[in-house]
């Protein structure tokens, strides 16, 4: 982590210095929530994964009609899905170079994969406490280690990786496509669309190797289970839209396919309300699972209230709660106050 940090500082540093055509910008944010439910007497500290504190460094230069940039991002504390994260953390999210010109933009490194930058979106303003993509966790209140009543792991699309991405030019007045191909043969195809206050994404991913936790380089989810969390493959859709007046809704649906023969669903839908320096949503979430004999496991539902404040430009605070009910297992209900300074 301490060499990470020096690098990062050298890096900015050293582009800012030794070339003044290029445009160079540091930047970061600090997010916490504190948390409390009712199946314990603790309190929680902590923030939802994929959304944890970062610092970052990015610039680009400009060469004739091309435009080369590179990209460095450290992820402070990142959480554990299903797990409140109560120790430390961290980790390389981006650390990619990239080139743009009219045939579109190409990145490789480390970075966000196509399909998570493309399910895990809204326009309700609230996403910072309460992602709506991101099937598998309630938000800044998902569940501490001890709770029952657990989400379960809809791996519909993967998260950070080692990759080769293709970003198109937009076409259709609004749409783009993308294509991504890792180290462990897995390759993802995504489509979205935004014009209008209209939003529909689309994608599918197939994860290749990543079965081969063996091979450090394959090994994408960090852990023994095989497969991405024990997913194959996983494919979903998201529309959504925004009223000039604030009101906006979203909706997204993932299936994620498991080496076992089974499979695991989701279905998401946030309704919200924007203006000013105000955000507040009612989202609801249904997952699902059936075995590869074709018997449907437990159902997972969560509904989630979020309200968000917006003071200055940069801060961000919030208030949700949470109620979370697994079939034949007792629910709970949660609290969250948190916030987050960007710069």
């Amino acid at each position: 982590m301490k060499k990470s940090m020096i690098a990062l500082a050298m890096l900015s540093s050293l582009v800012a210095s030794q070339s003044a055509q290029a445009e160079v910008t540091a930047y970061g944010r600090v997010l916490y929530n504190i948390i409390k439910d009712d199946t314990s007497d603790d309190l929680y500290f902590g923030r939802h994964e994929f959304a944890e504190s970062t610092i970052g460094v990015k610039g680009s230069v400009k060469y004739k009609e091309l435009t080369f940039g590179a990209h460095v991002e450290i992820g402070l504390d990142e959480g554990v899905s299903n797990i409140l994260q109560d120790g430390t953390n961290s980790r390389n999210r981006i650390q990619e170079l990239w080139v743009q010109g009219a045939f579109g933009k190409v990145k490789l490194g480390t970075g966000a994969s196509i399909t998570w930058i493309v399910s895990d979106v809204d326009q309700s303003g609230t996403w910072w406490s309460d992602p709506l993509g991101m099937s598998q966790r309630f938000g800044s209140t998902r569940r501490g280690p001890a709770g029952e009543s657990q989400t379960p792991f809809v791996q519909a699309q993967s998260i950070f990786s080692e990759r080769i991405v293709y970003e198109s030019p937009a076409f259709l007045e609004g749409a783009k496509f993308y294509a991504q191909y890792g180290e462990d043969s897995s390759y993802e195809l995504a489509v979205k669309y935004s014009a209008n206050g209209w939003r529909v994404n689309a994608w599918s991913v197939d994860y290749g190797d990543a079965d081969n936790d063996e091979d450090p380089q394959a090994d994408i989810d960090g852990n023994g289970t095989a497969g991405f969390f024990g997913a194959e493959s996983g494919y979903g859709i998201l529309a959504g839209y925004l009223h000039d007046s604030g009101v906006n809704f979203t909706a997204t649906y993932g299936v994620a396919d498991q080496l076992d023969g089974s499979d695991r669903d989701f279905l998401n839908w946030k309704l919200g309300y924007t203006q000013g320096k105000h955000a507040v949503s009612y989202s609801m979430g249904n997952y699902g699972s059936e075995d590869a004999s074709g018997i449907s496991g437990a159902d997972h539902t969560r509904s989630t209230f979020a309200y968000h404040f917006t003071p200055v430009s940069g801060v961000i605070l919030w208030v949700q709660a949470t109620k979370g009910d697994t079939d034949d297992q007792e629910g709970f209900n949660a609290l969250a106050l948190g916030g987050m300074v960007r710069f």
